[in-house]
């Protein structure tokens, strides 16, 4: 695979790590790697990706394009793709470059009827449209017949998202997140916490994705600009505290260099308050009642509480 930078015409080969041919095995997977990195990568094209029909002048030419910032992404994309990445000059000084991976035609075609199963509604209907009534033909004596026979990852693959095991939905996941999602770390005072959020137009695939993120919420995105201007409907996913840690761990082996700093950075400044389970009942002996807080139930709790703000001596001690 090679690289094209700057938008010339002029080609590089990329860095050792990334040579074409580099095993699929070598991304993370336990059973069955190609698959799941079938899943990773139907994750980053449901995200991030365009599902396009040929331009007038070849119909027959559907096209598989995905942009990214990310370079060392959008490279691991490209390898797959068995293409070059493209880097493109920036419309303006403070944007980043961007970096673009295409397929094109028949190998095209075959990789969106292979990964169309993973998709949702809105990409499987994408995908119809770049097919219909103008398939790439197989054969023939033109150029093309030779990217028909071209191996692809997606080959003998027989995706089901009903059929995927917990890590191709894990890989899944983290390619969404790769390109929609947020690793921040929300402050709270003098405390913060680990928060991982996506917002995207298509609540389908927020709504799968909060399947594999327990403790999620859905909030609708109210922008005044977007009635004015004719956008869509948009939905924000947040996870916090230590669910949004968990799902930084499970997703981080999959993440790029960019996206794996945030998700060390969020973890590293998140000093966790309970280290230890919360009690069922209060501490208080011969107390059975439910817990509410420092190890008391509710009416524990509140003399506690009257007793300290009197300056009286606790009849309780409540734990720290």
């Amino acid at each position: 695979m090679w690289i094209w930078l700057d938008g010339s015409d002029s080609r590089i080969p990329p860095s050792t790590q990334h040579l074409r041919g580099t095993p699929i095995d070598t991304i993370p997977g336990t059973c069955d790697s190609y698959a799941i990195t079938l899943h990773w990568l139907a994750g980053i094209l449901e995200g991030e990706g365009s599902f396009l029909a040929g331009p007038p002048s070849a119909p027959r030419c559907p096209a598989i394009r995905l942009p990214m910032t990310d370079r060392d992404t959008i490279v691991r994309v490209g390898e797959l793709f068995r293409r070059a990445v493209v880097a493109t000059r920036p419309r303006k000084a403070h944007h980043k470059v961007a970096y673009v991976t295409t397929i094109k035609g028949v190998p095209a075609a075959r990789m969106m009827r292979a990964l169309a199963p993973l998709m949702s509604a809105r990409r499987r209907t994408q995908i119809e449209r770049a097919l219909c009534d103008r398939g790439p033909r197989i054969g023939g004596r033109t150029r093309r017949s030779n990217r028909a026979a071209e191996e692809l990852i997606t080959d003998g693959a027989e995706l089901s998202w009903e059929a995927a095991n917990a890590d191709a939905r894990i890989a899944w996941l983290a390619g969404v997140l790769e390109g929609e999602g947020s690793f921040v770390s929300a402050r709270f005072g003098r405390y913060c916490y680990p928060r991982v959020q996506m917002t995207m137009c298509d609540r389908f695939v927020l709504e799968r994705a909060m399947t594999l993120m327990p403790g999620s919420h859905i909030y609708a995105v109210s922008d005044k600009r977007g009635a004015e201007r004719g956008w869509s409907d948009s939905w924000i996913v947040l996870v916090n505290g230590l669910p949004a840690a968990e799902v930084m761990r499970s997703v981080l082996p999959w993440m790029g260099s960019r996206r794996t700093m945030a998700i060390d950075r969020s973890l590293s400044a998140w000093h966790p308050i309970r280290v230890a389970a919360p009690r069922s009942s209060c501490i208080v002996p011969g107390c059975w009642r439910r817990h509410a807080a420092r190890g008391l139930c509710n009416a524990h709790y509140m003399s506690w509480s009257r007793d300290r703000a009197k300056g009286r001596t606790p009849r309780v001690t409540p734990l720290r």
